[in-house]
């Protein structure tokens, strides 16, 4: 069943901090910046109530009182919760993207990009743990239809496309078959979300080493992505 609770930790950053006293935002009608600058102000209540208290906290009702809001007046904004959500795991998406493509911007052999594109992706999840629960572990994002949500989402293709260049240019370099690409980036993406359910959710384990289980496991992932990329038959 999939974990709808979020651990209480730290803000995601600054600006996701629940302001002290909620007042009403001034909106001017037509005024674009204000529009924006709502809408980050009702994103970042979003994302206070769903650290503190999950998704069942994470009511229309609680975020339009974060902001200063009528519950009917955060529905101009948002048609409902399934779309706060899905405006929610796209910041999530778009943050995380970002850290990775920051870490590779440096010059890399195929090899050195792939293995830091990796470990990048880890550590954001790992410092995030509210945020893989709400993209991996709820309801909406686990249903079966992949044509609803958040596989709708722009930020989610971005995500997804990323990984599929990176294991192009490894499988050039280790003369890797192309044809097995796709194959050996979902391989790497089940990997990868198969160590964050371990370090993020069992956290009763007594681990030995989380910094070496890590470096451990971005060595299993490239050595896995290099098998898959071997065709075998």
């Amino acid at each position: 069943m999939p974990d709808t609770r979020a651990t209480p930790r730290k803000a995601r950053r600054s600006t996701r901090a629940t302001p002290a006293v909620a007042r009403p935002a001034r909106v001017r009608p037509g005024n674009a910046d204000d529009q924006a600058r709502l809408r980050t102000a009702i994103l970042d209540a979003a994302f206070a109530i769903y650290q503190q208290g999950g998704l069942p906290a994470l009511t229309m009702r609680a975020v339009a009182a974060g902001v200063g809001l009528s519950a009917m007046a955060l529905y101009r904004h948002y048609a409902d919760k399934a779309a706060l959500l899905r405006a929610m795991w796209e910041a999530v998406l778009v943050e995380a993207r970002s850290e990775v493509l920051a870490a590779i911007a440096a010059p890399d052999t195929a090899r050195g990009h792939l293995r830091t594109s990796t470990d990048a992706s880890l550590r954001y999840w790992e410092r995030h743990p509210d945020h893989f629960r709400l993209v991996f572990m709820t309801e909406q994002t686990m249903a079966a239809d992949r044509d609803a949500g958040l596989t709708q989402a722009e930020a989610y293709r971005q995500v997804v496309d990323l990984s599929a260049p990176l294991i192009e240019a490894f499988a050039a370099e280790t003369g890797g078959d192309p044809g097995r690409v796709l194959l050996a980036r979902d391989l790497r993406l089940a990997l990868m979300v198969g160590y964050l359910h371990a370090r993020v959710v069992n956290r009763r384990f007594p681990w030995t080493d989380l910094d070496a289980l890590r470096a451990a496991a971005v060595d299993a992932i490239e050595a896995g992505v290099a098998q898959c990329l071997r065709a075998t038959r």
